[in-house]
């Protein structure tokens, strides 16, 4: 087989996108008004009881209720489907319960722990992890750009509200999923609780050195 280079073109990559946040930081709403801004037709594979569609007012999307066993397969389908379908961007709302919902891959690994390998969890995980990985490899070769959501263990913190006084604020922490997620996306965004503000952790479009509340002109831009 014969290997052909060409000039590297930004425009022909494709946006892996995901925003990470606790329960009400505006993940969803975030993910749509940024696929408007891009443009294009837009899907939503909804994991969470067809919440998105509480926004068909403000953004027009077509919408796919995702049902247990969220099985890593069940995510590939909706990548799939969307692609076939001819949909420019895919949100997945949340990738969260691929890794730990009902029927993710934790509990892929508890169920062939106690039955297959019997107590060795070390072998549940080499057929867990493949699966897994096939989901990766399916969002990241997909031909639309795709934006997923993930939930964030939430914490609260004391912060200084002036005058001497402090006030308790809710944040988001660690993403669940499987550790080192992040690296398989071009910008990872962390939504804080409250201000709805979107602050990069990881970022290789280099449009987010400040933090911004994320509006339809993210998308745009």
């Amino acid at each position: 087989m014969s290997v052909f280079f060409k000039k590297a073109e930004r425009k022909n990559a494709k946006l892996r996108l995901a925003l990470a946040g606790p329960t009400g930081a505006g993940k969803t709403l975030g993910a749509l008004l940024i696929a408007k801004g891009i443009g294009g037709k837009i899907a939503v594979a909804d994991t969470e009881n067809s919440s998105a569609e509480l926004y068909d007012d403000v953004v027009e999307f077509e919408h796919a209720n995702i049902q247990p066993p969220y099985t890593p397969e069940k995510f590939i389908e909706a990548i799939h489907a969307a692609e076939k379908a001819g949909f420019d961007t895919l949100i997945l709302d949340s990738i969260t319960h691929e890794w730990s919902g009902v029927g993710g891959c934790l509990e892929i690994v508890d169920k062939l722990s106690s039955t297959t390998f019997k107590g060795n969890s070390w072998g549940a995980w080499s057929q867990a992890t493949p699966r897994h990985r096939k989901f990766i490899d399916a969002m990241l070769q997909s031909s639309v750009n795709i934006i997923v959501t993930m939930r964030s263990k939430m914490d609260t913190v004391q912060v200084d509200a002036g005058n001497g006084k402090k006030k308790v604020e809710k944040v988001g922490m660690k993403a669940e999923q499987r550790d080192g997620i992040e690296y398989e996306f071009t910008t990872v965004l962390d939504i804080t609780h409250g201000d709805n503000f979107a602050i990069a952790t990881k970022d290789r479009t280099g449009l987010f050195a400040q933090p911004e509340r994320i509006s339809e002109q993210t998308g745009i831009k």
